[in-house]
């Protein structure tokens, strides 16, 4: 099963990802809903996301040096939030999308 972690600040803002894929056309999915906010940030936005891949596991942490950026940094990365879920209800038991830190509002 291919998961995906999504840790939240304070605030509610997404921090960090964390996807734990596989070659499952559920994985190659995700793959591109987790890379796209990644290629956004770097290319659009012109910030340096942490990133790292070790095997099926890509992580990134959102890079918020740019504090007048948060509402275009938050747009990229809850359209992904809405793409993993929606995933997620079309492919019941295959892909499972948590997220940690939820108890504040955005």
């Amino acid at each position: 099963m291919v998961e995906v972690l999504i840790e939240r600040d304070e605030e509610g803002r997404v921090q960090v990802v964390t996807l734990q894929g596989d070659d499952s056309p559920e994985g190659l999915a995700a793959g591109a809903l987790v890379e796209a906010p990644l290629l956004g940030m770097r290319h659009y936005l012109h910030l340096d996301p942490e990133s790292s891949r070790e095997g099926s596991m890509l992580r990134f942490r959102v890079d918020r040096s740019d504090i007048f950026l948060d509402r275009e940094i938050d747009a990229i990365l809850e359209t992904m939030v809405l793409g993993l879920r929606a995933l997620e209800q079309g492919r019941p038991g295959r892909l499972a999308v948590r997220e940690v830190g939820l108890d504040v509002k955005v």
